[in-house]
């Protein structure tokens, strides 16, 4: 490790509610993408290497990397060691693929495979985007009939909503702080330091990671799929990222 792993906070900021949201966050995600790379992008390097043994065993050298998780860990601990572990494990994957493809090849299978995941795994969510993009006019109404007290329960719910969005934000578990802005429909996210390159802890930019794991991915994912269009702009070789999402676009492609 070389990186400072008080970035991610220190003291309190390891166990308040964002770290503990970040942690469950990392969980929910590994438990339906994580298994990507031994299941998929691990078998398809083997059957296109020369030597299937070798990648097994520079497999097995990134996965030794892997910090165990100890008992009084805290959740910031937690989410570092099991993110910046899947983050490093893909970067090292999509490293060797992009040595048996040609460029254009190489990118179409690695995004290909990972929107697949990505899509499956958000899988009703996506809906769910749908009808909260809605134009307006178009989302269907509350029943007149609505009773007092499913008011007051959606009073709460959001009250309960606005604390969480103001004070825990919903992306640090993949990016880290950012700063959002909105402006004619549009939200735009500057990331300062994506916790993508310094979660693995080497001390340089996940640069495929991030290309091909996030922006291409996550670009195929939305883009003319949904009601939203995601522009992701990374600053490589610095740090930072500039997110643009804008409502109500994305079917048009």
């Amino acid at each position: 490790m070389t990186a400072d792993t008080g970035e991610f906070g220190t003291g309190w900021q390891k166990w308040n509610p964002q770290a503990w949201v970040d942690f469950l966050t990392v969980k929910l995600m590994m438990s339906k993408v994580g298994d990507v790379i031994p299941r998929t992008y691990v078998p398809i390097l083997r059957l296109v290497s020369e030597d299937a043994g070798k990648v097994d065993e520079g497999y097995d050298r990134v996965v030794s990397l892997r910090e165990p998780i100890r008992l009084l860990d805290s959740p910031r601990d937690r989410w570092r060691k099991i993110y910046g572990a899947y983050i490093r494990e893909l970067e090292w994957v999509f490293g060797e693929l992009s040595q048996h493809f040609t460029q254009a090849e190489y990118q179409d299978l690695v995004v290909d495979i990972m929107a697949r995941n990505i899509r499956q795994a958000m899988g009703s969510l996506l809906p769910s985007i749908e009808r909260a993009t809605r134009p307006e006019g178009s989302a269907p109404t509350r029943p007149a009939t609505a009773s007092r007290g499913s008011s007051r329960r959606g009073r709460l719910v959001e009250k309960v909503g606005g604390f969480l969005l103001k004070h825990v934000s919903p992306i640090s578990a993949i990016v880290g702080p950012a700063e959002l802005k909105m402006s004619g429909g549009r939200i735009q996210m500057y990331i300062p330091r994506c916790w993508m390159h310094t979660a693995p802890g080497d001390g340089r930019t996940q640069d495929r990671a991030c290309l091909e794991g996030c922006k291409a991915s996550c670009e195929a994912v939305f883009n003319g799929n949904t009601p939203l269009a995601m522009l992701f702009e990374p600053d490589l070789p610095e740090y930072s990222c500039t997110i643009s999402v804008t409502m109500g676009e994305g079917l048009a492609g």
